[in-house]
Formats: structure tokens, C-alpha cells, sequence
């Protein structure tokens, strides 16, 4: 132990005769509650602290040594600590380079969803453009100088070919296209 002097010597010894009597006194304070506690060690028996006691003064130069003591160990723990450094750690490079890996697939996989996307669209555009669709509507059309008869019957194969047959046709109807005049 490193040489102390009186005052320090005694401020300790006052110290350390505190900290044992209020262990020996927590056991039996237990008791008197109700929870498990101890008994005390050594036959020392546990007296109640006075205000005597806790009056004891530590002595600032003991507290400067013992911070001192205490910052020079944290010190040491820091400096004997290992830094873990990812750029040279295998299993590090490893896993950055699956991550890596995957958000290449992930970015492509977009851009090329994106190109995908964008291409269905300009061909619907190009294909379904307003003219395209009004030319397909005209083409199913009727043409205006066809006969209304063959009109019905055309209908009526398609009805038939739908599976519509409880709509039947007869020829005895008379068709409405057949009163509209066909001078247009």
C-alpha cells in the first residue's frame, strides 16, 4: 500500500468503519421487515450509526489520488479496447459486398421494370391511338349500302353464335333500319 499520510490514514479508516457498519446494519433491518436477509458475519454485531459517524471529512487530496487512480484506469480499458475496423475485416467485406450485390439487382431489376413499362405504353399509344380505335369501331360497323336483310341475318348468326338464342329474330319484324331511308 502506498504511504498515507495521518489524516488520510484516519479519514479512510473512519471511511471503511462506516461502510462496514452499515452493512452489518442492513441485514437486520431486513429482518425487522420481513425479507430475507443474513445474519451478521463474524460475530460483529451491528450498532446504530450516530451523526458522529457520516460527520467524517475525506480529505481532498485522497479524493485528487483516487480520481487520478480512476481516470488513468479508464485510460488503459480505452486503449486496450479493440477497434473493430470494417474496411479490413473479412466477414465485413464479405457481407458489404452481398449488400452491394443486391441493391445492383435491386437497381436494375427497376430500370428494367421502368423500360418494360415504358415500352408496353408507347406501343398502346402507337397501337390504340384515337384514329386506330374510331377505324376499328367503323370497320364492325354496317356499311350503309348493305341489304337490311342480310343485316338481320348476320345478327342473328352472331346471337346464335353468342349463345342468345331465347332472343330470336323473325324475319316477319320488321327491321328499324329498313324504314330509315339510306340517303345519308
Amino acid at each position: 500500500m502506498t504511504e498515507l499520510l495521518d489524516g488520510e490514514l484516519d479519514a479512510l479508516r473512519s471511511f471503511c468503519t462506516v461502510k462496514i457498519s452499515k452493512m452489518h446494519q442492513q441485514p437486520i433491518s431486513k429482518q425487522a421487515h420481513g425479507g430475507k436477509s443474513r445474519q451478521p458475519q463474524r460475530g460483529f454485531r451491528a450498532k446504530r450509526l450516530g451523526t458522529s459517524d457520516w460527520n467524517c471529512v475525506v480529505p481532498q487530496q485522497l479524493m485528487n489520488r483516487i480520481r487520478l487512480k480512476n481516470i488513468a484506469e479508464t485510460v488503459q480499458q480505452v486503449t486496450e479496447a479493440q477497434i473493430h475496423e470494417s474496411a479490413v475485416c473479412p466477414d465485413c467485406q464479405k457481407k458489404e459486398a452481398e449488400l452491394a450485390k443486391i441493391t445492383f439487382l435491386r437497381q436494375k431489376k427497376t430500370l428494367m421494370e421502368n423500360a418494360l413499362i415504358k415500352e408496353k405504353l408507347e406501343e398502346l399509344i402507337y397501337s390504340r391511338d384515337v384514329l386506330t380505335l374510331i377505324g376499328e369501331a367503323l370497320r364492325s360497323l354496317p356499311k350503309p349500302l348493305e341489304d337490311p336483310r342480310n343485316l338481320w341475318q348476320k345478327l342473328k348468326a352472331t346471337l346464335v353464335d353468342v349463345g342468345l338464342e331465347s332472343h330470336k329474330v323473325t324475319d316477319s319484324h320488321q327491321s328499324p333500319v329498313s324504314s330509315v331511308p339510306l340517303d345519308l
